[in-house]
């Protein structure tokens, strides 16, 4: 048994560690603190699945426990505003294939500018769906709630933004 855990475990990281690594950074923007939250994200996965406890969907599992970690963190300590961030420090934006264009980055820049003053829970779904790229019914898992409340949010959470950019 444990080496079909083991295989179960490294095949996630495998998957989905650079995703993790994303959702983290989105969420906490700094490249350091999203790196030790993606490894603690997988030590305590590799813990609950070491006590033979049973994972169906790991992906949802693996952002639950991440997004666990990224609220208990949140609670600790005050926030920086992202403009203090990303003037210390505009090199750690991360990027998928390594480059980006002009243009993305100034759309980038809009839209986190944007998001900033929407509720907290407006923000997490946002970068849980167009970040992170779930669908709803993993977001469900993830957040502990149905496909549904989910999908209204996405949709009033992409309204509230386009009011913003209407502004």
């Amino acid at each position: 048994m444990t080496e079909e855990i083991q295989q179960q475990f490294l095949s996630a990281y495998d998957n989905y560690h650079e995703a993790i690594y994303r959702h983290c950074f989105f969420r906490v923007y700094s490249k350091t603190r999203a790196e030790e939250l993606v490894q603690e994200t997988f030590m305590r996965v590799w813990q609950y699945l070491m006590q033979d406890k049973k994972v169906e969907n790991i992906r949802a599992f693996l952002y639950r426990v991440a997004n666990n970690l990224i609220i208990d963190e949140s609670r600790k300590k005050k926030e920086e505003s992202l403009e203090v961030l990303m003037d210390k420090s505009p090199a750690y934006e991360p990027s998928h294939e390594g480059h980006k264009s002009m243009e993305k980055k100034v759309l980038y820049g809009e839209i986190i500018d944007n998001m900033e003053d929407l509720p907290p829970d407006y923000k997490d779904i946002l970068v849980l769906r167009y970040v992170d790229d779930l669908d709803p019914k993993e977001i469900a898992e993830i957040l502990d709630t149905n496909a549904n409340n989910v999908s209204v949010k996405i949709n009033r959470a992409v309204k509230a933004l386009k009011i913003k950019f209407q502004n």
